[in-house]
């Protein structure tokens, strides 16, 4: 197998630096000095938990043994002697529940969906299985594997005999009807789970390049359409014409990205520290927001093993362990980070050679790999497609000039392109969450990132029973000297192009010289904790998808890496209405009550209800102003360009006594939706109050005052009027309840290749687009004919522009698909953690199972149960038949 650069945690792609000389010329000197001042390193905490002995890792000779205890809502509590079978457990549960998701899952790490389900729309399938078979996914699992630590491969191992186990106990006629008597359902290896987590890990990073952008990557004069093997002379035609075709869907696909900061998640969270609780301890609130569909869906567990681990939480399915969740003494969270896992970079090739590339007046070649695939055609062989991909020390080159035009072709000028993944392994994934979720204090959890472990592509919030708010940026950031941070800095001050790439998400380094490469140090080229941001507090801290920078604004974070995110900066409106929330505890805004109650200090049941008042900070923030110049306009005529008018006061009129939130009860939401949609395309021209970082929450602001002799032009009113067209074209009626025009309505129920079919019954669903409507309970609807990450069908409506996914189909509405999932709200008690939450579009994706959609009448009804962790607790609540004991052979 190929081998790279040492990589984050012992395999992968290294980084080196980029001089961008196709894109910029900028006057750099050497050895300037740093604009940014990293912080101070905290004290040394202490190691982390050491390792228990063999016989509580490892299963024994005889096979693993797991109880399953299933309590309300199907959520399993997994009870073992040894880790290797408490994943054991955990993987046949799972599979029970998500069988489907899991092997669409497989299917695609081990590169073969292709070889099962043809060429796909677009050709996709091949892309793809190209493209993951170039990134080693699969063929790097195995020695990912071998240098995984004892817990770690107990964990994989004990998930794969679990989900291997489901399928040799039920015949392919029962399974779900996505995947029923399907050939693309079969027993995996411990590589095959390994393969998905590296996809999973992959998703802030190597994820941007598997569409097209890896597979566009050839030299001049080498065509990038792969060939056929071993093609009978009649099939050879139409086997050519394959692999043209999936270039032309190449090029399509890759132009489509544009920002690779946003990767389709956010989340909201918040560490609330003793000052601000009842209890006087710690309290978390944790809500993710995630697809509905497919696999990056959560799954609720309870994983424990008597003297070694006791920890209730989710994680996304295929995890062999939860990821998000409480001990006895500690909760956390995760939001994802406004850092970057990837850096490009540009290579100056020698000339004449488009194969050698030039790094510090010394030549390195950019090497080969042949990859093959196999494609379904509908006879009993396979077509195979086979074809060469391209690497440089870095990791595989890629078609910069796909993704950006501002970025030359290959050899276009000299220059080519690929990059380094701070992700591009998983052999220490499964060590961090097991260690933080075993850790008992701050200085423990503390102790699993200094020793490098790392969370991928999410953040950190935490909180505990000693009355701690803590949060760093825990994911893998790669760690650039001070000097290339200088220099990098220069070149986004001194050219807008460069600023543009790096605003897109972009970080482009310099490959001809060893100063933009990652400093290896002693977390092999990551940031070490030390330099990453942090804070402990005793009041709050919180994060809504910004940078680290307001983590509390009375401290703020300062100094870092430009890879972090941005400082000084505008907030997302999540964030300023959390924070609003978090510094006026008592204030209820347009809510029926404060976020903390009348006492101002925050309780499990309060945290859970600041999801659930579904406020939103542009409501707050506009509609005193836009209800005023609703009175000024009447009955008169706005305009709606074009030489058209009409008039607003019928949308006025329900504004009048909207509630202000979103609520699925109350009435006016979705007219101030429609309007708020149009109206923040124009905050860049008609707000008054720039950002400013001393007032972060409340800035910018103020829209121009009204002029009453040009009403019918007015911004406001224009886009009030644009909104309720919309509403109009849809037929929607503006005193429409909110949930009967947002619901969320499952649907599938075919193999891929399908027509989707609704699901059971339909839910009101309350909560708004957090970037749109500036919700805090964030959903939305998704525009996609799949379950997320998956190939299995879904419902897909046509929708209007500029409407927030509202649907063409008269009276259908909003059809919500993403946002809050799994969420809670933790206190620490003085007899250990309480918690009220819920999975909101259930445990199961199986349509005809019990736990498929029995949460979301509980989240449309705002009803979150217990989340129960005593033994007490789950014994009182066991479900009738809930208790089995699974073995092992």
């Amino acid at each position: 197998m190929r081998r790279f650069l040492a990589s984050p945690r012992g395999r992968g792609w290294v980084p080196t630096r980029v001089s961008l000389a196709s894109l910029v010329a900028v006057a750099v000197v050497a050895g300037c000095s740093d604009s940014s001042n990293p912080p101070k390193s905290p004290a040394v905490v202490e190691p982390p938990p050491v390792s228990k002995p063999a016989d509580i890792i490892f299963a024994p000779a005889t096979g693993p043994v797991a109880t399953i205890r299933r309590t309300t809502s199907g959520v399993p509590h997994v009870k073992a002697d040894d880790l290797q079978s408490a994943a054991f457990g955990l993987g046949y549960a799972q599979a029970q529940d998500n069988l489907c998701l899991l092997a669409d899952s497989f299917l695609k790490a081990r590169g073969e969906r292709a070889k099962y389900l043809g060429p796909g729309p677009g050709n996709i399938h091949i892309i793809n299985d190209f493209s993951y078979r170039a990134q080693h996914i699969r063929s790097g699992a195995l020695e990912d594997l071998s240098v995984m630590g004892n817990e770690s491969r107990a964990l994989i191992y004990g998930f794969t005999a679990g989900y291997n186990k489901y399928l040799k106990e039920t015949s392919p006629a029962n399974y779900p009807a996505e995947c029923r008597n399907q050939p693309w359902v079969f027993p995996i290896e411990a590589e095959d789970l390994v393969a998905y987590l590296r996809i999973v890990a992959q998703y802030a990073s190597g994820a941007n390049f598997v569409t097209g952008v890896m597979y566009l990557a050839v030299p001049p004069g080498v065509s990038p359409n792969p060939v056929p093997v071993a093609v009978a002379a009649a099939d050879l035609e139409r086997s050519m014409g394959l692999g043209e075709a999936t270039t032309r869907f190449a090029r399509n696909f890759a132009s489509q990205r544009h920002d690779f900061t946003d990767i389709g998640l956010a989340s909201n969270a918040w560490g609330v520290g003793g000052t601000l609780t009842e209890t006087g301890k710690g309290a978390l609130l944790a809500n993710p927001h995630f697809p509905y569909t497919g696999s990056r869906r959560f799954y609720e567990s309870q994983v424990t093993v008597p003297n070694y681990i006791n920890f209730h939480g989710a994680g996304l399915v295929g995890s062999p362990i939860p990821q998000i969740g409480f001990n006895q003494n500690l909760g956390w969270s995760h939001t994802v980070s406004a850092s970057r896992r990837f850096t490009l970079y540009e290579l100056k090739l020698k000339a004449g050679d488009n194969l050698t590339y030039v790094k510090d007046g010394k030549e390195k070649p950019i090497t080969q790999e042949v990859i093959t695939i196999q494609v379904a055609n509908g006879t009993p062989t396979p077509t195979k497609l086979q074809r060469t991909f391209y690497y440089s020390e870095y990791g595989p080159m890629i078609a910069a000039n796909a993704i950006n035009s501002a970025l030359p072709a290959w050899g276009a000028v000299g220059t080519a392109y690929t990059y380094r993944d701070a992700n591009a392994n998983t052999n220490d994934l499964l060590a961090t969450w097991l260690k933080m979720a075993r850790a008992t204090t701050l200085d423990e959890l503390k102790a699993v990132f200094q020793n490098c472990g790392s969370t991928l592509w999410v953040n950190t919030t935490y909180a505990d029973d000693k009355g701690n708010a803590f949060y760093t940026d825990s994911s893998s950031v790669p760690n650039l000297s001070a000097e290339a941070i200088a220099v990098l800095n220069q070149k986004r001050a001194a050219s807008p192009a460069y600023a543009a790439l790096f605003n897109a998400g972009l970080t482009l380094l310099d490959g001809s010289t060893s100063r933009d490469d990652w400093i290896e140090g002693t977390c092999h080229g990551l940031v070490p904790f030390a330099q990453r941001p942090q804070l402990v507090r005793t009041d709050f801290v919180q994060n809504s998808n910004d940078s680290h920078w307001a983590t509390n604004p009375k401290a703020p974070l300062e100094g870092y890496s430009p890879l972090y995110g941005p400082e000084r900066s505008a907030l997302n409106p999540r964030t300023r209405i959390g924070i609003n929330m978090l510094q006026n505890p008592a204030a209820k805004g347009y809510a029926a009550e404060a976020p903390a109650g009348q006492d101002g200090k925050f309780s499990a049941q309060d945290l859970i209800r600041t999801i659930y008042n579904d406020r939103s900070w542009y409501s707050e923030e506009f509609l005193t102003e836009l209800r005023a110049r609703c009175d000024l306009i009447g009955a008169g005529e706005v305009s709606l360009g074009g030489g058209a008018t009409r008039k607003v006061d019928a949308g006025c009129a329900v504004l009048k006594t909207w509630s202000g939130n979103y609520d699925a009860s109350s009435i006016g939401a979705h007219v101030f939706r429609v309007f708020i949609a149009d109206y923040r395309n124009k905050f860049g021209t008609d707000l008054t109050k720039p950002f400013d970082p001393a007032n972060p929450v409340f800035t910018p602001s103020t829209p121009k005052p009204a002029d009453p002799a040009n009403l019918a032009n007015d911004p406001m009113l224009t886009s009030l009027a644009a909104g309720l067209q919309r509403l109009d074209q849809a037929g929607i009626a503006y005193n429409a309840r909110f949930g009967t025009v947002q619901v969320f309505q499952a649907s599938g129920g075919v193999p891929p290749g399908g027509t989707a079919v609704s699901l059971g019954a339909s839910f009101p669903w309350h909560g708004g687009d957090g970037t749109i409507d500036g919700t805090f309970n964030a959903v939305r609807t998704v525009d996609s004919t799949v379950a997320e990450d998956t190939r299995i069908p879904r419902y897909n409506p046509a929708t209007i522009a500029n409407t927030v996914g509202l649907s063409t189909k008269p009276g259908e509405g909003w059809l919500v698909a993403y946002g809050t999932s799994w969420h809670f709200g933790l206190e620490f008690t003085a007899t250990g953690p309480r918690a009220y939450g819920l999975l909101s579009y259930s445990e199961s994706s199986d349509g005809s199972s019990p736990y498929f959609n029995d949460q979301q009448r509980r989240y449309a009804d705002e009803d979150p149960r217990p989340i129960l962790f005593s033994e007490a607790d789950i014994a009182a609540n066991v479900l009738p038949g809930g208790t089995v004991t699974i073995k092992g052979n």
